[in-house]
C-alpha cells in the first residue's frame, strides 16, 4: 500500500480527462475510458502532492480555457473542436500549456495502454518474456548469486561474535 493518499479527480476534472480521451487515445479504445481515466488517477496518486495539486489546477484551467473561444468548457467540446483546442495547447502559447498537454498525452497514452482489454488486443503479453527471462539469468548467474549469498550471510568481520541467524531466531521465538 502507498503512503499517499487516494488521488481521484474533482467532477470537473473526471469530466475533463474523459472528454481528452478520444482525443488522445486510439478510436478503438475509447470504449475504455473510464478505466483508462482511472489508471490517469492511479499513475497520479503516486506523485508528490505539489504535483497532484498541479494537476487539478491543471485540468481546471484548461476546461474554462476553452470558453472564449468555444463558448462552452473544453469537457463539452466534441470532434474536430476537442482536437483543434488540445492541439492549442500542444503548441501553447506558454511553456505551461506545452508541458501540461505532453503530460496529458503520456499519462493518458499510459493509462490507455495499461487497460487488460488493451494489452491483449495488442498482443502485450509480458508474463512469458519475464519467466523465461528470470530463468535465463538465473542460470546464467546462478553462480554470481551463490557467491553474493555467501558473502552476504558471512560473519562480519567488524562486529565478530554477531550472527545474523541468532537475531532472526530471537524475532521468532519473541513473536
Amino acid at each position: 500500500m502507498s503512503d499517499f493518499p487516494d488521488f481521484k479527480l474533482s467532477a470537473t476534472g473526471r469530466k475533463v480527462a474523459l472528454s481528452l480521451v478520444p482525443v488522445i487515445c486510439p478510436p478503438e479504445y475509447v470504449q475504455f475510458a473510464d478505466a483508462i481515466v482511472t489508471n490517469f488517477e492511479l499513475t497520479i496518486s503516486v506523485s508528490p502532492l505539489l504535483l497532484r495539486k498541479g494537476v487539478s489546477a491543471g485540468f481546471a484551467t484548461y476546461d474554462l480555457g476553452a470558453l472564449p473561444r468555444y463558448r462552452k468548457r473544453a469537457h463539452k467540446l466534441t470532434g474536430e473542436d476537442a482536437e483543434r483546442y488540445f492541439s492549442s495547447w500542444e503548441h501553447g502559447i506558454t511553456p505551461l500549456h506545452v508541458q501540461f498537454a505532453r503530460a496529458l498525452n503520456q499519462l493518458l497514452s499510459l493509462g490507455c495502454y495499461d487497460v487488460p482489454e488493451v494489452m491483449e488486443a495488442i498482443g502485450y503479453r509480458p508474463a512469458p518474456w519475464i519467466e523465461e527471462v528470470t530463468r535465463k539469468r538465473l542460470t546464467v548467474y546462478a553462480a554470481d548469486v551463490r557467491k553474493q549469498e555467501v558473502q552476504i550471510l558471512a560473519p562480519d568481520p567488524l562486529r565478530p561474535g554477531f550472527r545474523i541467524e541468532d537475531v532472526r531466531r530471537d524475532r521468532k521465538v519473541g513473536a
